[in-house]
C-alpha cells in the first residue's frame, strides 16, 4: 500500500507535462514584454527614407546623404544652395560600365584611359604655361618708367611678394627720381576653381581646432581674391609724382635720405611677413579707423590720420574747415598729408617722421608746420602747432599716423 502511494507520488512530481505556475507566469511575462519592444520599434521607424540614385556635387564629396530636390535640404541649410547642383554624366564612361562583361570593354576603358591622361598632360602644360605668364606681369605691374618702370630682380627673399614690391621701390627712390610712374595696378589672373574651392572650403573645413579652420578658410579666401593686402606701391608711385611737379630738387634730396634711414629696419621686418599676415595687419587697420570714427566725432580739436605713404583715410569736420576742403575729400585716399602742407612743412614731417618710425620706444612728436589748400593756385598758408602719433602693427611697422593741428594767430 504504501509503496504504490509513493510510486504515484512520485509520478506526480516527474510528469514532464505537468507545467509549473511559476513558470508558466515567467513565459507570459516575457512574451508581453517581447510584444512592447516590437511595438514600440515600430513607431521609432516611421517611413522608410528614400534611397537617392544621383546625390549633389557638395552631399557626394562630403559622403552625406542627398535629397531629390535642387537646391538639396542640406545645401540650403549650409546657405549654399545656389551652387547645388549635379555632377554632369559622361554617357560614353556608363555605357562601358553597362557592357563591362562585353569583350570589347577593356580595349574601351584602355582607350578612354589614354584619353584621360592626354587631356590632363594639356591642362597640366597650359597651366605651367599661364603661370609664368602670371609671373611675369606680377613682376612688372609694380613698377616705373624709366629707371622705375621695371622692379629689378633682387637677391633679397620676401615671404610676401606685397612687402618685397614695397621695399624695392623704397629702393628705386634712393636711385632716381626721373620719370613719370603709371599708377596702374591690374587685377592678376586667377584659377576658375579658386571661387568653388572656397566656398567647399566654407562649407565643409576639415577636422581639427578652431584656428586651424578658421586660417584654412582664410587662406582659401586669400587665394580666391576675396582678400588682399593693401597696395603700398601706388602710394610711393603718388608721392613721386607730386615731388616732381611741385617740389625743388633740394626737397626730394632730403626725403630721399630720410627713406635710406629706415629702409634697413624696414627691410629686416617685411621679409618674412606673408601675404596673410598682411591681410590680417589691414582688418587692423579697417578697426582703428572705427574706433578713431568716434574719437574725431567728439573731439573739437582739427585732426586725421593716414596711412605710412601718406594718403588720409579719416578726417574731422574741423580739419575740413581748416583747410577748406569737404569732409568727403579726407576718406579713402583722396588727399594726402603732404599735398596740405607747404613744401618745408612736408619736407620737415617726413624727416621727423623717418627718424621714429621703426623705433618702438617713440610714437609721438610734436613740431610746427603751414597748412594750406590743396589747389595749386591758393596761396594762403595757416600756421599750426601739429603733433602727430605713430600706431605700429604687431610687427613694428608703421600702420597709421594720428596728427592734431592747433592754428596759431600770427602776429
Amino acid at each position: 500500500m504504501n509503496t504504490s502511494a509513493d510510486m504515484s507520488g512520485t509520478n506526480a512530481n516527474n510528469n514532464p507535462y505537468q507545467q509549473n505556475p511559476n513558470t508558466s507566469m515567467q513565459n507570459k511575462t516575457q512574451q508581453q514584454l517581447d510584444d512592447e519592444a516590437a511595438e514600440a520599434k515600430k513607431k521609432r521607424a516611421g517611413p522608410k527614407r528614400r534611397k537617392v540614385t544621383h546625390a549633389c556635387v557638395y552631399c557626394r564629396r562630403s559622403h552625406m546623404t542627398c535629397d531629390d530636390g535642387r537646391p538639396c535640404q542640406r545645401c540650403i541649410k549650409r546657405n549654399i544652395g545656389h551652387l547645388c547642383h549635379d555632377e554632369p554624366k559622361n554617357s560614353s564612361s556608363s555605357q562601358v560600365s553597362s557592357n563591362s562583361n562585353n569583350s570589347g570593354s577593356s580595349g574601351s576603358q584602355m582607350q578612354e584611359g589614354r584619353r584621360a591622361s592626354q587631356h590632363q598632360q594639356q591642362q597640366l602644360s597650359q597651366f605651367q604655361s599661364t603661370s609664368q605668364q602670371m609671373q611675369g606681369s606680377v613682376n612688372n605691374i609694380y613698377g616705373f618708367n624709366n629707371q622705375l618702370s621695371a622692379l629689378p630682380a633682387t637677391p633679397l627673399t620676401f615671404a610676401s611678394e606685397h612687402m618685397g614690391n614695397e621695399y624695392t621701390v623704397i629702393s628705386d627712390f634712393l636711385e632716381s627720381l626721373g620719370g613719370d610712374q603709371k599708377n596702374v595696378f591690374p587685377e592678376p589672373g586667377m584659377l576658375v576653381n579658386t571661387t568653388e574651392k572656397f566656398f567647399l572650403t566654407a562649407a565643409n573645413p576639415s577636422d581639427g581646432s578652431n584656428e586651424d579652420r578658421l586660417t584654412q578658410v582664410i587662406n582659401a579666401k586669400f587665394e580666391a581674391g576675396f582678400l588682399k593686402p593693401y597696395n603700398y606701391v601706388n602710394g610711393y608711385s603718388r608721392l613721386q609724382k607730386y615731388m616732381d611737379s611741385y617740389m625743388s630738387n633740394i626737397s626730394r634730396q632730403r626725403i630721399l635720405n630720410v627713406m635710406g634711414t629706415f629702409r634697413p629696419a624696414f627691410r629686416s621686418v617685411a621679409q618674412s611677413l606673408t601675404d596673410i599676415d598682411l591681410v590680417l595687419v589691414e582688418e587692423a587697420f579697417e578697426r582703428l579707423l572705427l574706433d578713431y570714427d568716434r574719437v574725431f566725432s567728439s573731439m573739437g580739436i582739427p585732426a586725421c590720420l593716414w596711412r605710412r605713404t601718406g594718403e588720409i583715410y579719416k578726417g574731422n569736420k574741423e580739419f575740413a574747415a581748416l583747410v577748406n576742403v569737404p569732409l568727403e575729400m579726407l576718406r579713402e585716399g583722396r588727399l594726402c598729408i603732404y599735398e596740405l602742407m607747404a613744401e618745408e612743412s612736408a619736407v620737415n614731417y617726413w624727416e621727423k617722421y623717418g627718424n621714429i618710425a621703426f623705433d618702438a620706444g617713440q610714437k609721438a612728436v610734436l613740431t610746427s608746420c603751414l597748412l594750406k589748400n590743396p589747389d595749386p593756385d591758393s596761396q594762403n598758408v595757416i600756421s599750426c602747432c601739429f603733433s602727430f602719433t605713430i600706431r605700429r602693427d604687431k610687427y613694428n611697422i608703421p600702420t597709421v599716423i594720428v596728427g592734431n593741428f592747433l592754428p596759431v594767430a600770427l602776429g
